[in-house]
């Protein structure tokens, strides 16, 4: 169980339509990767049998009789309540107070979280997302404060209204899917007979010319199964893909701060090019972290001593302060294990920026890189 309050927007980052539209795209490019023997030893049949799941999209399903919770006391400014005699409101007033989260297992794809439906709500309800990649399964956490003299009632009321709200976006995705999922087959079977008719033709190409073919090896991308639409995301992810943020650091800080700080932003529904997580093998280190920057809103630049002393990490740096040529603001400094003076005997520029320290700790950072990177 987490014990964080931070909370994300959910169902508000994209279009589920639109989502929709780039899944289907990606069947003809799916139907491509299977392999021109196997196209021709089996039937349009078979094919859309083993397709068809590979390219299902699951809708998310809440399992409410298997929530669990945590709570705490905490400290609650209550400076904001006109309910109570606060004689400054100018400056924060603190009292005892409860802090909850309520875990709510789900199935389905996670993605879905982050998808808005044809029908929704103007207020999106929030959450945080925590998603085990092995099981296919997650948790949705929910987090509810107040001062410890208010009827914990409340929190029950509010509870069951964020559920319900939750539902509501659900039920509507549901209804979507389903309208897509009728037509999944049908999509995959045309796509298919398109490209068995292609290969028919090009079956009279030798006699045409009166030469005869020799057989070309079929690549080894090419196959029957792929896992799970891997081969899609293989072909496609790397060149279409975008993130909200890059994470430029030396190695020598991955264990100290920034692994728990990319996994504390992806909990909080940020999407990170990081590169123990982003590079493939076979993949160019240059030419992947060049896309990472190109593709990339903001950059997340760690400073600390290790990163000044090497060059990689600052080649990056400078890619990142060239896509502020404009006046926008990409670079996002936080200096790790390292005074201002030090990072000023470097590298004035750097200095004069606003930055986070990380002696905050990694929830404290992520909250002030969030209200850059998604100001409510």
């Amino acid at each position: 169980m987490r014990t964080n309050t931070d909370q994300t927007s959910l169902f508000a980052r994209a279009n589920l339509s639109d989502a929709l539209r780039a899944h289907s795209a990606n069947i003809e490019k799916r139907v491509q990767l299977i392999a021109e023997s196997v196209i021709r030893a089996r039937s349009d049949a078979e094919l859309v049998d083993e397709l068809t799941p590979e390219l299902q999209i699951v809708p998310l399903s809440l399992n409410r009789a298997g929530a669990k919770m945590v709570r705490e006391e905490t400290q609650i400014d209550v400076r904001g309540d006109p309910r109570r005699a606060v004689f400054d409101r100018s400056k924060p007033v603190f009292i005892p107070g409860i802090k909850v989260i309520v875990s709510v297992p789900f199935t389905g794809d996670k993605e879905l979280w982050y998808l808005q439906p044809s029908s929704f709500q103007l207020s999106s309800p929030k959450g945080t997302i925590h998603f085990d990649q092995g099981s296919g399964t997650g948790e949705l956490d929910l987090a509810f404060k107040q001062p410890s003299d208010e009827p914990l009632d409340q929190i029950k009321a509010a509870l069951e209204r964020r559920l319900n709200d939750i539902e509501f976006f659900l039920n509507s995705q549901a209804r979507d899917l389903e309208g897509y999922s009728s037509q999944l087959r049908s999509q995959i079977a045309s796509v298919i007979a398109d490209r068995r008719s292609r290969l028919t033709k090009h079956d009279s190409l030798s006699s045409l010319l009166g030469i005869p073919e020799v057989q070309k090896p079929e690549s080894p991308i090419q196959s029957s199964t792929l896992p799970a639409n891997m081969a899609v995301r293989a072909a496609n992810s790397q060149t279409t893909r975008t993130w909200d943020v890059f994470v430029s650091h030396a190695s020598e800080d991955k264990e100290s701060f920034v692994r728990p700080l990319v996994d504390a932003l992806r909990e909080s529904g940020i999407s990170v090019w990081y590169d123990e997580a982003t590079l493939r093998v076979g993949d160019g280190l240059r030419r992947s972290i060049e896309r990472g920057l190109a593709k990339s809103q903001y950059g997340i630049v760690i400073i600390s001593k290790a990163f000044l002393a090497k060059e990689w990490p600052q080649r990056e740096l400078d890619g990142l302060v060239s896509k502020e040529e404009d006046g926008s603001k990409v670079v996002l400094p936080v200096w790790h294990d390292i005074t201002a003076q030090e990072v000023r005997s470097h590298s004035p520029m750097l200095a004069d920026r606003l930055a986070v320290p990380s002696s905050r700790g990694v929830k404290a950072v992520v909250q002030e890189l969030l209200q850059v990177i998604r100001p409510e």
